[in-house]
């Protein structure tokens, strides 16, 4: 019987080639590889062709799904190029880490832990013990610094990854981490003790099993304390396991991105560039030429200058830089620092445009449909490629998406992105006010799916095996839970959008009886707006909507009667809040074009704008909405304006008025001269210091017209006061022009001719 450890880097492609070419040398008959064993499962799956990394392995707790772990794979992480070759050869392979059952029952143990424990864990470290700390923490940057280098990462990348090595190099691997370990006397945490524990334990029972020739894939810190196994007794690694229990867990393989291996991400087995690693495992030979020739790409695309002699040039000076750094290939910061110089001539700026692309990739990977998936999943993943919407569910970076609602794949595209975000899986962010674009029947999205999302969707077939019966179940569990009128409201909006009229009755009977028992007014009106939105998103989308009208029809009357007396005795914080639901609102009952709306609401206005205990800022908005439909005149509108700015009024409160009635545009000073010369007088007659005092208030006004209409006024300012003249007006018809016209006007309208 023997066994070889061998100790490899996660996610390094030196590492991988080294690997396959020792497992070549000496083919095992077991493959030990550290990872969670109870996805030993899944490993066969690793030979199907379908199979593209980067994957990761998702195990999960079923009964609390906070506790989920991915364990992510590239095509050059060592775990699966060894994998895949004893797979080809029937090899018999087992994962051998620490089970994720134990570190969930471990979690849970500790979670109950004193408040005492948890701060005697947490307590910083002095700042003499700081570098020790370090030095602990990373025990391969000791090394590093000895050798030069700045960090761990860099070192380990320059000796073990860009150059060959034969199987010879392991034995060299574990040398010197023993002496690492030896040396550093680092303390052990209890969980990695666990870990290594279980580690030997499932070697001995390989061995037990009679195998010969076990191959043991481990990261390289563990390949002394399982090379050296007769140094540590089986009873004290079975004390070390004893009494943990264990959580029930399932696994399954899901896709993964570059960027979420990347270092970036957070991950600890993280590698800073993904997409330098895959072409140094896949193109060494060729690798330097590759590079560039991928940042040219990424240049024109960004319609940056590019050729191919910025190319040749770059790839020259990336090898000399290797040459005097004695180097036997160029790294990442060779080829980047040539980059910078060839490409930007010396500034990194340009390089940032693409630096993400380069560095960290943009690859996706991809289960095939044979691995077996939840029954939610599996309609998701239908439905993504009924709705034409694969591309962008494949796709690693954010994607711009517009959909014509008329349009059934997209309407289908709409609902079901709809769908996923009352699920809690946001995948698509819907950009605000896209749609009022082309009448309601557009919505433009931004697209970005998340690995991670993959436990959400496992969460999300709690309440369903399909998307749509998931969103309904979900949406009116949350509405019970729900007192809000304006939450509700919005619940009935998404609903509407996402085509669950299942939901909708429950919601509007709900919404319904909370509104007949409300006597909040302000909560009335946030209730109005997404109900009226709703109602348009209704005949979009050819939805029935006849509860939704009925509400509404029992909302405005309320509202317009409530309205007056709840403005009274406002203060300048809640009126400042009133105005913008008054806006609102406003808009919301314009939308529903219902004359006897109109008139109910244009009456609740009229009296606003008379009563004199209410704030100006309300006041001045009523007058201007009453003003813009036709109600008030000029002269009834410029008689209150001269009321609000008359002098001996507080100019705090003539300001506000100002700020309600020009909330939206200016236009109206510049065409009506008379309110205008108003304005003028006003502001003529501020004392320096009073002027001063308002400059915020007005600012905030004037702030918000367009640069040609604070033009316009600075042009009338600098005039003064404009002189005011009688319209006159004088006929221009003439009679013989216009009789040469009647016969075609008779004949498009129908009339005899005679």
């Amino acid at each position: 019987m023997s066994f070889t450890v061998y100790g490899i880097r996660h996610h390094g492609p030196g590492s991988a080639k080294s690997l396959r070419q020792a497992l070549q040398q000496n083919p095992p008959d077991l493959l030990l590889v550290e990872g969670p064993p109870g996805a030993d499962k899944l490993i066969e799956n690793i030979g199907d062709e379908g199979m593209i990394p980067p994957l990761a392995i998702l195990v999960y707790n079923p009964k609390d799904l906070t506790q989920a772990a991915y364990f992510p794979f590239a095509k050059f992480s060592p775990e699966w190029q060894a994998i895949k070759f004893a797979l080809k050869r029937n090899i018999p392979t087992r994962f051998m880490d620490l089970p994720q059952a134990y570190h969930y029952a471990l979690q849970q143990a500790a979670a109950e832990k004193t408040q005492l424990n948890i701060e005697l864990a947490t307590k910083e470290p002095t700042e003499t013990a700081e570098e020790h700390q370090d030095l602990l923490h990373d025990p391969l940057g000791y090394i590093a610094k000895i050798a030069g280098y700045a960090d761990s990462e860099r070192w380990w990348e320059v000796t073990f990854e860009r150059s060959e090595h034969s199987e010879e190099i392991f034995p060299a691997i574990i040398e010197l981490m023993t002496s690492l370990r030896d040396e550093l006397k680092r303390p052990t945490p209890d969980r990695e003790l666990m870990r290594e524990a279980f580690m030997r334990k499932t070697l001995r029972k390989a061995i037990k099993d009679g195998y010969q020739n076990i191959a043991i894939v481990c990261g390289a810190w563990h390949s002394p304390v399982l090379h050296n196994l007769d140094a540590f007794k089986a009873s004290t690694d079975n004390a070390l396991l004893k009494g943990i229990k264990k959580i029930n867990t399932k696994a399954t393989w899901v896709p993964w991105t570059y960027d979420r291996i990347s270092r970036q991400s957070g991950y600890g087995a993280g590698v800073v560039s993904p997409a330098w690693y895959e072409l140094l495992f896949s193109h060494k030979k060729e690798v330097v030429i590759r590079w560039m020739t991928k940042v040219a790409r990424l240049f024109r695309k960004e319609d940056l200058d590019a050729s191919s002699a910025h190319v040749i040039e770059a790839v020259r000076l990336a090898e000399t830089l290797a040459t005097l750094r004695e180097l036997q290939v160029p790294g990442i910061n060779e080829l980047y620092e040539a980059a910078v110089s060839i490409f930007c001539d010396g500034y990194t700026t340009q390089m940032e445009l693409i630096e993400r692309q380069l560095i960290i990739g943009s690859s996706i990977g991809k289960v095939p449909d044979s691995i077996p998936l939840i029954p939610l999943q599996q309609d998701l993943e239908k439905t993504i490629k009924t709705a034409r919407l694969s591309k962008d569910y494949h796709s690693a970076e954010a994607t711009d998406k517009k959909l014509d609602l008329r349009k059934d794949t997209n309407l289908l595209a709409s609902h079901l992105l709809h769908r996923l975000n009352i699920l809690g899986i946001p995948w698509g962010t819907l950009r605000k006010g896209s749609q009022y674009n082309t009448g309601g029947f557009s919505e433009s999205w931004k697209l970005h799916w998340r690995p991670d999302y993959a436990i959400r969707i496992i969460e999300a077939g709690m309440w369903g095996n399909r998307v749509d019966q998931a969103a309904i179940h979900k949406i009116v569990d949350t509405s019970k839970n729900t007192s809000s009128l304006a939450k509700l409201s919005q619940l009935v909006d998404a609903a509407l959008k996402a085509e669950l009229p299942a939901a909708i009755d429950a919601l509007v009977k709900k919404l319904t009886n909370l509104a007949a028992l409300s006597k909040d007014v302000f909560h009335l009106m946030e209730t109005l707006e997404p109900l009226v939105s709703a109602m348009r998103y209704g005949s979009t989308r050819n939805l029935a909507f006849d509860a939704l009208a009925s509400l509404i029809q029992q909302l405005i009357p309320r509202i317009c009667i409530g309205l007056p007396n709840a403005c009274i005795g406002l203060n300048e914080e809640a009126a400042t809040e009133v105005f913008e639901q008054l806006q609102k609102t406003n808009r919301a009952i314009n939308l529903l074009d219902e004359d006897a709306y109109y008139e109910q609401w244009l009456e609740a206005l009229h009296s606003i704008s008379q009563m004199e205990s209410i704030n100006n800022i309300l006041s001045g908005a009523c007058a201007r909405i009453l003003f813009d439909k036709a109600i008030l005149d000029t002269t009834a509108i410029a008689k209150q304006m001269s009321l609000a700015l008359s002098q001996g009024n507080d100019t705090h409160k003539s300001a506000n008025w100002l700020e309600g009635f020009l909330h939206g545009s200016g236009l109206l000073l510049i065409h009506n001269p008379k309110l205008w010369n108003i304005l003028d007088e006003w502001v003529t007659q501020l004392s320096l210091e009073t002027l001063q005092d308002l400059l915020p208030l007005l600012r905030r006004t004037f702030a918000a017209f367009s640069a040609p209409e604070r033009q316009k006024m600075l042009q009338l300012a600098k005039g003064g006061q404009i002189e005011l003249q009688a319209k006159t007006t004088t006929s221009v018809l003439q009679a013989e022009r216009a009789q040469k016209l009647m016969p075609t006007l008779k004949s498009l309208l129908g009339i005899s001719p005679q």
